[in-house]
Order: structure tokens, then sequence, then C-alpha cells
């Protein structure tokens, strides 16, 4: 008799192995941290994998593997481009491949993606299993093919079973029974190998304060990005270096993830147009700051004087995405200030006038814990979390 580990979904079992464990699934929707090991009474033990024969057992095992909760685990795949749609819009071919396999008896062109997950759904509420790994129907199919049909890629696979379970329902990977009976290391086991998304930006305050917004908001997020280390490697900073470097980086076919941001202002989408002249793999998605509702009518500073105008796609760095508690100094807005006058846009380019005021603001108020106002950088970080569900680059 082997061991074996699984995954549980809202306490329903998918993905069986024996004396092994799947570390693709791993890699997609865990981190090293997720990994615990804790005592736990055998009666906790599934009933649906076990049957009933720990229901009284009141003796102690030490559970050995993966925990999070269905929300971060869907964000997980999110990030490296998966999508409701985009599994809504495989299940078609999955379905031919199966069709041309042979792989069931009964007919699987007509059910749609949307019956698909009302089954697999209610086969979870109610916790529906088959031990005899039937094929007869749609239903018994999928109880026996861990809640997935033949030809579908495992992100479609997990994601659509994410996407019907409650967000805090927990998921677990029990890898207990393998590494206790000596068939995987504990060592092994916390072995995940990921490729990092690299965020490149226009300069050392973008990396900054958009490095630790991640880590403050969206923890379970931020081990999966690399920003460039400026000061480290001597890397000029501004949006002229940004395009000669990413399109290095293009020109030798590297294959690493790699989000691109420039600067809302005049210089930015300057250069930023100059790049999308460039043909970029797909590995490579440009994108710029959001626009803002606040910069719409912001308070400006020029011979003329004090003028409120529209300042998107020319004064928009990232001073103005710390929040309006920020930018806000005696009881008004810090104004933006024209500088030079960039004759091939016909356009200035401005920036906040006390800019380091701004940014030591933000910096306190990354610290303090009851901190709140992150609107604007949730703009910037929701951008960067969707970049890969993008089909193309677009100037937003």
């Amino acid at each position: 008799m082997g061991s074996y580990s699984q995954v549980t979904v809202a306490d329903y079992p998918i993905f069986s192995a024996k004396n092994s464990f799947f570390d693709e699934i791993i890699s997609l929707i865990f981190l090293p941290e997720d990994f615990i090991i804790e005592q736990r009474r055998n009666s906790s033990k599934n009933e649906i994998v076990w049957g009933d024969i720990y229901t009284d057992d009141s003796d102690d095992f030490v559970f050995n593997g993966y925990k999070q909760n269905v929300k971060v685990c869907k964000e997980r795949l999110e990030i490296f481009g998966m999508t409701a749609e985009k599994a809504r819009k495989e299940f078609p071919a999955a379905k031919k491949i199966a069709k041309e396999e042979g792989f069931y008896d009964f007919p699987l062109s007509k059910i749609t993606y949307h019956q698909y997950l009302e089954e697999i759904s209610d086969i979870i509420r109610t916790n529906d299993h088959n031990y005899d790994q039937l094929y007869t129907n749609f239903r018994d199919a999928l109880i026996a093919g861990e809640l997935g049909i033949f030809g579908q890629s495992l992100k479609s696979h997990i994601y659509s079973i994410l996407s019907v379970a409650p967000e805090d329902a927990i998921v677990e990977y029990d890898l207990s029974d393998v590494i206790n009976n000596g068939w995987v290391t504990e060592r092994g086991a916390r072995k995940i190998d990921f490729q990092k998304i690299l965020v490149l930006t226009e300069g050392r305050t973008d990396v900054e304060f958009i490095g630790a917004s991640i880590k403050k908001l969206h923890p379970h997020l931020f081990p999966y990005f690399h920003f460039i280390d400026f000061d480290e490697y001597k890397v000029e900073s501004n949006a002229s270096a940004l395009v000669k470097l990413v399109t290095a980086f293009a020109a030798v076919n590297i294959t690493h993830p790699i989000i691109v941001l420039f600067d809302n202002d005049t210089t930015g989408l300057m250069e930023m147009k100059r790049l999308m002249q460039v043909q970029m793999p797909s590995n490579i998605k440009v994108l710029k700051l959001p626009d803002l509702k606040l910069a719409k009518r912001y308070p400006t500073l020029g011979p003329t004087g004090v003028k409120r105008m529209n300042i998107n796609g020319l004064a928009c760095g990232i001073e103005m995405y710390l929040g309006s508690d920020v930018l806000i100094e005696q009881e008004a807005y810090i104004p933006i200030h024209w500088k030079a006058f960039n004759e091939k846009e016909n356009k200035y380019q401005g920036e906040i006038s006390d800019k380091k005021l701004v940014q030591e603001k933000f910096r306190k108020k990354l610290k303090s814990e009851g901190s709140s106002n992150f609107e604007e950088m949730e703009l910037i970080l929701k951008s960067i979390f969707t970049a890969f569900q993008l089909r193309r680059n677009v100037m937003m």
C-alpha cells in the first residue's frame, strides 16, 4: 500500500498522487511561507479520502503541507495572466481535444462552461464522490477527473475550481503521508520554483514606493515581484534610459516576465510611444501610470500664477499617487510646478512643487499601522497585477 498526497479545496479532495506530489500545482498557488507543520487529531482527516476509519480516533498526527485561502490562490494565478474569461474561452478547445481523443462515451459538445462551473460547484457543496472512477456521465466523469475535463490546462483547471469556491475557504496540499513515510523530503516539498515578475520603472522612488505598497497592502503577492536596483547596479534612472534597457531585453529574447511602467507625464508618454514602435514579445508588458480623478482639476503654478487644470499625461509622476492626505499641506494641495517645455510634444513637463516633503510624508504613512488612503496607489497596483491579462500592449 502506497502513500498519498492530496489537495483539498473547501475540504473537497482533488489531485491525489501516489508516493509523490504535483510540484507544478504548488508553484502556481503557494509560496514557501504557506508551508506549515502542526499537530492535528486523526479524526480531522478528510472522510472522502480516508472513509470512516479515523472518525473516532483521538490520536494525533503531524500535518505537513501548504495552507492558504481561495482568494489568495486565485489572485496568484491572476497575476500571471489567468482570468475567468480566459478559462471560459479555453473550455471549447478542451472539449475538442477530449472528442478527438475519444476520452468520453457521452456527448460533451453541448455542455457550456457555465454548466461545467455549476456542476463542480454542486459537487463541492454536496461533497459528492464516487470511489469507482466512473465515466458514464458528465457528473461522474468530473468526480473521477479531479473536477476537470480532459484537455484543460492545469491553470484553467485550478482557476475554474477556485472560482466556484467561497473566497475564505481553505486550500490545502496535504503532504503528511508522503513525507512521514519517506517518499518525499520536507526540503524537497518546500522547494518552489517560479519566475518572478521584473518591474522596470523610470526612477528610484517609483521602485521604493510601489514595492513597499505591495508589501504593505498585498503581502501575499509581494514575493512574486522583483524591482530593479538602481543604486546597486548604477542604472541610469529616467524615461529615455528605460526605453534603452527594455529594447535591449527585447533584442536578446529574454523570456522572463517583465512589466515596464512609465510615468503619466509628458516625457514618460513620449518615451513610451517611442518604445511602442518596437515589436515587444508577449512576456514584456508596457504600461503607464493610470489617469487620476484628482488630477483632472489640480492646481498648477506657472508664469500666470495658480491655475487648475487636467495634469493627466502632463505631470503625474509617482508623487501624485501617494494619496490626497500626502499631497495636502496647510489645507491645500501642493501645486504642480511647470518646468521645461517639450518641443517634440508641444507640451510642458511638470512635477510636484515640494517633492521631498511629499515623499517623506508617504514614507511615514507606510510605517503607520493605522494608515489608509491608498486609493491612487491601488490603481497602480491593479495595473501591475493585471498586466499579463492583457493580450497586447496598449496606450492606457
